[in-house]
């Protein structure tokens, strides 16, 4: 059937124009004023393209992306005045994380069978941390809870813009370091062996450069696989060992007194904390909830001690910043920082600032460390290749005047 685009105006004076289709455009015109509009215009419309179904790419885990976008999309909705309800039952249509569709499927059944929003998300606890379910709470409580999506959504954000940076820093040392590790086992493996044939048909004495550097190969190429076991081996043993509370805890203390690194280490604790806490702290939950969940953001054992003992001082009436003066962990810059918060009365702001100081000394620290390794490894990579090379020329320099002795 034809399509037709009318305009009208209906009894109330409202006007409203439609595509529709239809037999004829008289018949259009007679349903119109059966109908009680008073029909302005009607003119033929070509046949309107029908939008394909775009199929979704699921993946199966939750990735950091999944929830910024969950709860930064879920805020938008509320804030547009559109239902709880209703937002979820949107946000399942744009999903793309199996895992977490079936988890806001069953979220959506659990409301409406009289769960709080909180309460449902308590369920599912591997998706949704008690960072979320705190600040879901405050906000469902305060009635704000569009305004606690978006702090959350800002938080997840931030978090994730880090971690992205330090993962970019990364890659590229890391491409180098497996660059150089191949060129010097090709170099033992191939190389030396061939030149190690030549040399045995002369009858010289290697220089000591030289033997060591062919023992090394001949080493190499006979207990490869079995060194390759062994380091397998081990870091298996060592990274179940680190999932033990004992293990974890060396682990995290050791990191913190690593050269140049552990520094960098002991500011991205400080900031996550800074962060975390903050968000909590404006978002309305109290400061001993705040500090139960921030401790954990810390990601470090070694400071989940020293926040818990500030959570146990704030507990008996003490200030955070009298307790963390004590321990080693944070720097003095931000115990007092934190002392005037608690004195003016805006912890949460001065958290804010601290976590933007150290947020943007581990920028800078990243994009140094970036750009001092590249050299650092190729002068590293130059030395090893250059010693190799030297050790398997300067037997040619003594067969070549072995020969021209003997002739």
């Amino acid at each position: 059937m034809p399509y037709f685009k009318y305009k009208a105006i209906d009894r109330s004076g409202k006007s409203k124009e439609e595509v529709v289709e239809t037999v004829s455009q008289e018949d259009l015109v007679e349903s119109l004023q059966e109908r009680g509009f008073y029909v302005i215009s009607v003119e033929p419309k070509t046949q309107p393209k029908r939008v394909s179904k775009v199929r979704r790419r699921f993946h199966r885990g939750v990735k950091i992306l999944d929830l910024i976008l969950f709860s930064r999309e879920l805020a938008t909705l509320l804030e547009s005045g559109v239902t709880l309800m209703k937002s979820l039952e949107i946000l399942c249509k744009q999903i793309e994380s199996q895992r977490l569709l079936r988890a806001v499927e069953q979220i959506r059944k659990d409301i409406e069978g009289g769960y709080t929003f909180q309460n449902a998300l308590k369920k599912h606890d591997k998706i949704f941390s008690k960072f979320w379910i705190h600040l879901i709470e405050t906000g469902e409580a305060s009635g704000h809870l569009p305004l606690s999506l978006s702090q959350l959504a800002g938080y997840l954000e931030e978090s994730a813009e880090l971690r992205r940076k330090i993962v970019s820093a990364m890659v590229y040392p890391i491409i180098l370091i497996c660059v150089a590790v191949a060129a010097i086992a090709i170099f033992l493996i191939k190389i030396i062996p061939i030149f190690s044939e030549i040399f045995k048909g002369f009858n010289v004495e290697l220089p000591v450069l030289t033997q060591i550097v062919i023992k090394v190969s001949d080493v190499f190429r006979k207990f490869f696989f079995p060194i390759a076991g062994i380091i397998t081996i081990l870091f298996f043993i060592l990274r179940k060992y680190v999932s033990t509370q004992a293990g974890r805890w060396q682990f995290d203390a050791l990191k913190f007194k690593l050269p140049v690194l552990g520094q960098i280490m002991q500011e991205i604790s400080i900031e996550r904390f800074a962060s975390g806490l903050s968000t909590l702290l404006k978002s309305g939950v109290p400061i001993l909830y705040a500090l139960d969940i921030a401790e954990k953001i810390a990601g470090n054992k070694v400071m989940e001690k020293e926040l818990n003992e500030v959570k146990v001082a704030v507990r008996e009436g003490k200030g955070m910043s009298r307790t963390l003066q004590e321990g080693s962990l944070f720097p003095p810059l931000v115990v007092q920082m934190i002392t005037v918060g608690e004195e003016i009365g805006e912890l949460g702001k001065m958290l804010d600032r601290i976590a933007s100081f150290y947020k943007e000394r581990v920028n800078t620290f990243i994009e140094r460390l970036t750009t001092m390794f590249e050299p650092l490894v190729l002068i590293f990579m130059g030395i090893v290749v250059g010693i190799l090379v030297l050790a398997m020329f300067m037997p040619i320099f003594s067969i070549s005047t072995a020969i021209r002795t003997s002739g």
